[in-house]
């Protein structure tokens, strides 16, 4: 562990909470590199030195302040971490002063270095965690060294893992990205820490992706309303969307990952926690391109598509189970405007919304509308 000025400023500014007099920070090599006092950052200290080689405690007076190099009295302490002296720091003032401090201060600033330590250790095992997934996902061959690099990362490629995949919906401050991953994180602490084969990971830009290893005892219905809690208190407490998609595959981590993406995209579009197995003409949708989507939508609403009043017909007809009453009920018209409309319909379009081949086309077409909108929208 190495002290870095970053990691020094972050020493400065939590003790600066317990004592008012000036601190400083000195590496190695007897360099200030992070102070109270800005004029003294890149100075060198020669009662630093004297610290790293004795690794005790040194008391600064003004006689020994005279003698030392770039110094004022007060006390000087090594910065241990893991037994070895790391670095040094300073506080100012009249030793007999300052001494009930320092002791304080060297615990909280190791203290500090430690949670530091552990989490940089934590950030390069979810880097390491994150590449060895993707690679999993997105390689079509895997070799022993790469089933060994899984064993080093805790993770055994033999587990049946089901892939779900996190969306935030909007754009977030780098500070509000931190609150959601800490939360996240928290979340998943909570409900899966026990199962040490699951992993919760970071997947793209405001996209979180949690690999469930599906051999223990909790169901997908409980999974699925852990989920839609989540999704909930994150609306309620922080005015965020997320949409959660989960696959269904286990016994293929690249097919239940594609399975997610695609729940993913209806969780999106109907605010809610989606699940491959709730999707049924959702699959089909999601696998028509957007060229022949656009197609589709030429040869069958081009003439009312920009009618807003007969598109609403249609959508209230389909929510209402194509029933006639309920349909000009909620549109608060009488049966015969409906007649109406719906003659308008066929006589632009050519295609009659009361036969089934007519239903079918045009609940299809309104389902490609709702999506072209939504991917405008994103």
């Amino acid at each position: 562990m190495q002290l870095v000025p970053e990691l020094s400023k972050k020493i400065i500014n939590e003790v600066q909470r317990v004592i008012s007099e000036d601190v400083i920070v000195i590496n190695p090599s007897g360099t200030i590199i992070a102070s109270t006092d800005e004029m003294r950052v890149d100075s060198f200290h020669e009662g630093a030195v004297i610290v790293m080689e004795t690794k005790k405690k040194l008391y600064i007076t003004e006689e020994k302040a005279k003698k030392l190099i770039g110094v004022k009295p007060g006390i000087n302490l090594p910065i241990f971490f893991e037994h070895d002296v790391i670095g040094v720091i300073g506080i100012t003032g009249i030793p007999s002063n300052v001494e009930p401090f320092a002791e304080i201060i060297r615990r909280m600033t190791e203290l500090i270095i430690r949670e530091a330590a552990y989490m940089e250790k934590k950030e390069w095992e979810q880097r390491g965690l994150e590449a060895f997934f993707y690679e999993w996902i997105y390689t079509n061959s895997m070799d022993q060294a790469f089933i060994d690099r899984g064993h080093i990362l805790g993770v055994n490629i033999t587990i049946p893992y089901l892939c779900l995949l996190l969306q935030v919906d909007q754009e977030l401050s780098p500070e509000e990205y931190k609150k959601i991953q800490t939360k996240l994180s928290t979340w998943f602490d909570s409900n899966f820490a026990s199962y040490k084969n699951d992993f919760l990971l970071r997947w793209g830009h405001g996209r979180f992706i949690l690999f469930k290893d599906t051999r223990h005892s909790k169901s997908s219905k409980l999974i699925k309303q852990e989920l839609e809690a989540l999704r909930l208190d994150f609306i309620t407490n922080y005015q965020i969307s997320i949409s959660i998609g989960g696959g269904k595959s286990i016994e293929s981590v690249q097919k239940s990952y594609q399975e997610a993406g695609k729940a993913l995209k209806v969780a999106q579009k109907r605010n809610r926690v989606v699940c491959y197995d709730d999707l049924l003409l959702d699959i089909v949708l999601e696998e028509v391109t957007e060229e022949t989507r656009e197609v589709f939508l030429d040869r069958v609403i081009s003439s009312i598509r920009n009618d807003a009043e007969l598109l609403i017909t249609l959508k209230t007809l389909f929510s209402n189970n194509h029933s006639l009453k309920k349909t000009a009920d909620g549109l608060h018209i009488h049966i015969n405007t409906l007649h109406y409309r719906l003659k308008q319909i066929k006589d632009l379009t050519g295609i009659n919304p009361k036969c089934a081949e007519g239903i079918t086309m045009f609940y299809l077409a309104l389902s490609f509308l709702d999506e072209d909108k939504h991917m405008k929208i994103k």
